[in-house]
């Protein structure tokens, strides 16, 4: 008897030890804020995620921008592209990059960062600069539609803006060399989510998709230690994004 015991509480043992899955690193819950979900986004997805829906948007508004007549429908959709673009109280292409950068950052600088990350995070932050000239420049652009007097005078800025627009969705080839984004001065978001994707596979162990609840409730003490907040209220840090 004793030793059926024994053996029923080392098979319960082993089957509770299955159970329990181990909680992922910071650096990979901050690494998962940037490419997979983020409690604070409009619909709680990653800041890259976000960052290409909105770039998307603003070709799309350029577009039907450069097809209009009607003065008033291309400011309209001009104001939306800018918007879109560049949106302080929300996540604008400008605003959900920066994050995205700011979080690799986060993941670089936390304590059980892997080498890899660590010098994988500078290079990516440096090379969002392109994206976020581009923004800075449709937002100059937008002002020249909205202070044009006629439907053409308007096309010329809509133009140019519709052609940053698509670069920070495909890169560009502003070096002439014939490859579309063959450089961080031509980087759109499609190359920068490469470079992510790049650094995630060197990983080692492996990076895996965090779960959504460690995604939601990392927070970061006084003290500038992040640790998740078993109680589950969803990042609970004044000025945390």
């Amino acid at each position: 008897m004793k030793a059926l015991r024994a053996a029923v509480i080392s098979i319960a043992l082993l089957a509770a030890s299955g159970c329990v899955s181990r909680a992922p690193t910071i650096a990979h819950v901050h690494i998962g804020h940037a490419i997979t979900g983020v409690h604070v986004t409009p619909n709680k997805e990653g800041y890259m995620v976000t960052a290409a829906r909105r770039a998307a948007d603003t070709v799309d508004l350029a577009h039907r921008a450069a097809a209009s007549n009607d003065l008033d429908e291309i400011k309209k959709d001009v104001a939306a592209a800018v918007q879109a673009t560049d949106f302080p109280d929300g996540f604008g292409v400008k605003q959900a990059i920066v994050m995205a950068a700011n979080h690799v950052t986060f993941a670089a600088t936390s304590d059980d960062a892997s080498l890899n990350v660590q010098r994988a995070a500078s290079v990516f932050a440096s090379d969002i600069t392109r994206v976020v000239e581009r923004c800075e420049l449709i937002v100059l652009l937008g002002k020249d539609v909205q202070a044009s007097k006629s439907a053409q005078e308007a096309s010329v800025p809509v133009a140019e803006l519709g052609k940053l627009a698509q670069a920070n969705v495909t890169g560009d080839d502003s070096n002439g060399d014939g490859v579309v984004g063959s450089a961080p001065s031509e980087y759109g978001l499609a190359q920068l989510r490469k470079e992510l994707e790049a650094m995630i596979d060197r990983e080692s162990p492996r990076y895996v998709t965090v779960p959504q609840w460690y995604l939601f409730n990392l927070v970061r003490l006084p003290n500038g230690r992040w640790v998740f907040d078993k109680l589950g209220r969803g990042g609970n840090i004044d000025g945390y994004k």
